[in-house]
């Protein structure tokens, strides 16, 4: 359909122009025919401006962009500010002038509105001056009195301001929607009812159910608040009050029934009119599993201090036992030294006696006699024996033990301790001619203490090795300038399992005929071991179970020092 002007004349032009017209003045003035054009109305040549006339068309200049157009899409008027945007709105080309030429898009709405006969809604967004531009536009139909059409007209607003508002605003509830979905808080709203207008989805994580099956829920439906002692109100009357509160603790059973315990904040929301109350916005925080936590590590920590309290009840007990121990073990301790002074002191007479007469004296004696001498003197050394070892140890125990280190001659050591052996190595027919050495080294020990040391080690070897046995002492100087003397043997050896504890005082090796036949203390090697580094030595052991065992004592070498005395 050709809605174009076919050059008949404009009924909407002449219509218009009898509208302007009317209000001339009409006192000399001369009546004619307007001419409209974009953005100005003229009056006919030869006539002066009409007065009201311009008035008119400086306030039409200040409106917002709007148009008037006949049937074929032409301009009959158009104010200042339509003229500023057409170009753009309607595709014109530069340098050409409008109205010669019918705008297509124009035409397009025209066609609309002819159809229709309805009000049409249009959205642009225009370049203009290098900015774009929205513009919401209204264009409509134009009837006379009598209902005929007589063309149509258009209104814009520049509506870009809005827009961005709009837009600012969509990204901001965007980006509250992103804070409130990602926060471990859920978010909530109450009307004046207490009934639920809004939730966050992460309450649903607690429930179990979509926070939209809980808006209009009253908020107590779904719990209640935990009395707090240091507070005079509870969480609901402090509601009832219209007053903000803050984390206090809401009891909220969950899906699985389990009571779940919310900090619960919230404060009161008020018209910004008339100040009437509509409700509460506010934030929850789901602290169950730290309350549960804080609650198992208390019931711990309450068991713990039982447990402590139990403890120190038993330490208090245990330090009692221990010193009642202690003075139990030093008047055993003192007992043992008293004992054994006291009985050595007619051991020594036995032995002397014993040893007289074993030599013959007083006279000859028949070999009964001889023989029963010979038993009480081995019996006696054998005792002495043993109650030197029991004062040592208690001496030890007491932490009385002393030792007056000199330079001694190694070789001299040796063959003192063998001399006091020799007696019963000879009566088991035993080989001891390697318990000798050929190098003339010097050490630095308490001469009677290490005599002591090496006449256990040999006392052994003895006492475990079979008949017809060998024993012998090794020499070698070690790196940290000490020599290590090791006495070896060809006897039962010491099985491995108790190698660790010969010298633990008392200890004996059991379970081989040799050890029941010659029955000792246990306490000579526990007391040469504590000689050896009480001198700054030490004392090791090697064995293998039935082939014979090695013993190193390990003792400073003497140089150009003066003799000290050494106490532990």
């Amino acid at each position: 359909m050709d809605l174009r002007d076919t050059g008949s004349p404009n009924p909407l032009a002449e219509d218009f122009s009898a509208l302007l017209s009317r209000h001339r003045p009409s006192s000399g003035a001369r009546r004619g025919r307007l001419n409209l054009s974009i953005g100005r109305v003229t009056s006919p040549e030869g006539s002066r401006p009409d007065t009201l006339f311009s008035l008119y068309q400086g306030v039409m200049d200040q409106a917002p962009p709007i148009y008037v157009a006949d049937f074929g899409g032409n301009l009959l008027y158009s104010n200042k500010a339509f003229a500023e945007i057409a170009p753009a709105l309607f595709g014109l080309a530069d340098g050409v002038e409008w109205p010669g030429e019918t705008a297509p898009v124009l035409m397009k709405i025209i066609e609309r509105l002819y159809l229709d006969m309805r009000t049409v809604e249009i959205k642009d967004t225009v370049e203009i001056g290098g900015e774009s531009r929205n513009y919401a536009s209204r264009h409509f139909p134009i009837h006379d009195e009598d209902g005929e059409l007589l063309g149509f007209g258009g209104l814009y607003a520049d509506v870009s301001q809005q827009n961005r508002a709009a837009l600012r605003a969509e990204q901001m509830e965007s980006w509250l929607q992103d804070v409130v979905r990602s926060a471990s808080d859920w978010v909530w709203e109450i009307d004046a009812n207490f009934n639920l207008t809004f939730v966050s989805p992460r309450i649903s994580e607690a429930l179990g159910l979509p926070p939209q099956l809980l808006k209009g829920k009253h908020l107590f439906s779904l719990g209640q608040f935990e009395d707090d002692p240091e507070s005079a109100h509870t969480g609901k009357e402090i509601m009832d009050r219209q007053s903000a509160f803050r984390h206090r603790v809401f009891l909220m059973p969950d899906d699985q029934g389990r009571t779940r315990r919310i900090h619960l904040s919230g404060v009161p929301v008020f018209d910004e009119t008339g100040g009437k109350f509509v409700g509460y916005r506010g934030t929850g925080t789901d602290f169950t599993r730290q309350y549960e936590a804080e609650q198992s590590a208390s019931e711990a920590k309450s068991e713990l201090e039982k447990t402590l309290e139990i403890l120190r009840r038993q330490n208090v007990q245990l330090d009692l036992a221990l010193g009642k121990a202690q003075v139990a073990n030093k008047a055993k301790m003192d007992f043992l030294a008293m004992m054994s002074h006291e009985l050595r002191t007619p051991l020594n007479a036995i032995i002397g006696f014993s040893e007289v007469a074993s030599q013959k004296v007083f006279g000859p004696l028949n070999d009964t006699y001889l023989g029963y001498f010979d038993d009480i003197l081995n019996a006696g050394r054998h005792l002495l024996t043993i109650i030197n070892d029991i004062l040592d140890t208690a001496n030890i125990e007491k932490q009385e033990l002393s030792v007056e280190v000199s330079p001694v001659r190694a070789r001299e050591l040796i063959q003192e301790s063998r001399a006091l052996v020799a007696l019963r190595a000879e009566e088991k027919g035993l080989d001891i001619t390697g318990v000798d050495i050929e190098d003339d080294w010097s050490l630095l020990v308490d001469r009677v203490r290490a005599r002591q040391i090496f006449v256990n080690l040999l006392g052994n070897s003895v006492k475990f090795t079979p008949k017809d046995g060998k024993i012998g002492v090794e020499t070698r100087e070690t790196a940290d300038g000490k020599l290590a003397l090791t006495v070896w043997d060809s006897g039962i050896g010491i099985p491995a399992e108790e190698q660790d504890h010969v010298f633990e005082h008392f200890y004996q090796v059991e379970n081989n005929i040799l050890s029941r036949r010659d029955q000792g203390t246990g306490l000579g090697l526990s007391v040469s071991l504590y000689l050896a580094r009480l001198m700054g030595g030490d004392i090791t052991l090697e064995s293998e179970d039935d082939n014979g065992a090695r013993f190193t004592v390990t003792l400073p070498l003497a140089k150009p020092v003066i003799p000290v005395s050494s106490k532990d």
